[in-house]
């Protein structure tokens, strides 16, 4: 992920003037942003049958908490940047961390699960536009000295962190202190980054303002459209079956809470060495890339409910799952700055709210599925996402190579 928004913003006509006034600390205060908001929304699945229990709903219903922030989100992330049109960047990004902070405030107290679930309902509201503007405001929050690249990297660093510490750690919190203790801890550390905020990150008056005729931009070119359908499907299978992985190991498995983070630490852990893997692999060929991913993926859905009920089995699939999980959104960007490179600027709204709707979606089949079935039957059933996809990359989207002037753009990074 980190490559590929580095050469969109690259790809920019309106990058960030020699005189910006950004700065390391302003760069470091949106990476902890992502972070806490990275946190704030997968901390459920680390914390599931706790909240479950608790607020007596079952476990299915529980995951409305996963669902409800992607439905928001999705269509915050195409719309706020329509909406605020000239407003100073500075003042959306203080607004939606200050909307992150009381989301979790009010998760931490809330008396029972329908203020819950307003409280994920306004989190996702943050989400969805903190992803459609970040990105492209990286390079003015930097030092002027610093390349868009390495500026992008850091703010998405706060991603990875947020999959290799914040979950596990509000997991161990969670199971020491209680569910709503580690979303009181999250709320203080938006809290702090908001004051941050005010002090060091710059004006971010808007260069350009994006329009509702816009935001189709990716889905008018087939070589784009072609990767969407992969994106669904793989998405679809991946956010499905993830959601209800705790509620998996400790009820299928019957793990202990430590082997459980642990297990997702692994999981967050190998998706830094899946990134990486993506990022160097689809410069080659995006598309057999992809193919590797789904058959990561295939193989940890079948042998899941076969070999993931011992330790040892659990530890190696889930770290496979993890590497494909963290090649899978780097790999998917990467098609569409090779296939639709004019487009992906304004395209990137729609796109950030195509991934919350898989969200969604997927938490919604998974809940279903689990509540009326079992966590064994949701992994084979989302295997058929997968042999899908795969029999997409290779009729569908047959033949679609990288276009050898963008693989040598990103080459030269």
């Amino acid at each position: 992920m980190n490559i590929m928004q580095s050469d969109i913003s690259e790809a920019n006509t309106t990058e960030a003037p020699p005189s910006s006034q950004g700065s390391w600390i302003a760069l470091l205060t949106v990476a902890i942003t992502a972070f806490a908001l990275v946190t704030s929304e997968f901390l459920p699945i680390g914390v599931l049958n706790d909240i479950a229990a608790d607020l007596h709903v079952s476990v299915g219903t529980a995951g409305l908490m996963i669902t409800l922030p992607g439905v928001m989100a999705a269509f915050a992330a195409p719309l706020l940047p329509v909406s605020v049109k000239n407003l100073d960047r500075r003042y959306l990004l203080l607004g939606l961390t200050a909307t992150m902070v009381g989301a979790n405030a009010i998760t931490a107290i809330a008396p029972n699960f329908e203020i819950l679930l307003l409280s994920r309902f306004i989190l996702g509201f943050a989400i969805g536009g903190f992803w459609a503007t970040a990105i492209a405001l990286s390079g003015r929050l930097a030092p002027s000295h610093l390349p868009i690249a390495k500026a992008t990297a850091t703010v998405m660093a706060g991603v990875t962190l947020a999959t290799v510490l914040g979950v596990p750690i509000g997991t161990w919190l969670s199971d020491a202190y209680g569910w709503r203790t580690s979303f009181g801890i999250t709320s203080v550390i938006g809290f702090v980054v908001l004051l941050l905020g005010f002090k060091f990150i710059p004006s971010l008056k808007p260069e350009s303002a994006i329009h509702f005729r816009d935001l189709p931009a990716l889905l008018r070119i087939n070589k784009a459209r072609q990767g969407l359908i992969i994106i669904l499907l793989i998405g679809l299978a991946h956010f499905s079956s993830y959601s209800y992985l705790t509620p998996f190991f400790k009820n299928s498995a019957g793990f202990d809470s430590a082997t459980i983070s642990s297990l997702l630490l692994m999981f967050g852990i190998a998706g830094i060495f899946g990134n990486a893997f993506a990022g160097y692999s689809s410069n080659l060929n995006v598309r057999y890339t992809f193919a590797f991913v789904a058959i990561c993926f295939a193989v940890v859905f079948f042998g899941f409910p076969l070999f993931a009920i011992h330790t040892s089995g659990a530890f190696i699939l889930t770290a496979l799952w993890g590497f494909a999980f963290g090649a899978f959104p780097t790999t998917a960007n990467i098609w569409m700055f090779l296939h639709a490179p004019h487009a992906v600027e304004k395209g990137m709204p729609l796109f950030v709210g195509f991934f919350q709707i898989m969200i969604a979606s997927g938490a919604l089949i998974g809940g279903y599925v689990v509540d009326h079935f079992n966590a064994n039957i949701l992994l084979y059933s989302v295997l058929s996402f997968i042999i899908l996809a795969v029999i997409s990359i290779f009729t569908l989207s047959r033949g679609l190579n990288n276009p050898k002037q963008e693989t040598c753009s990103i080459s030269s990074e």
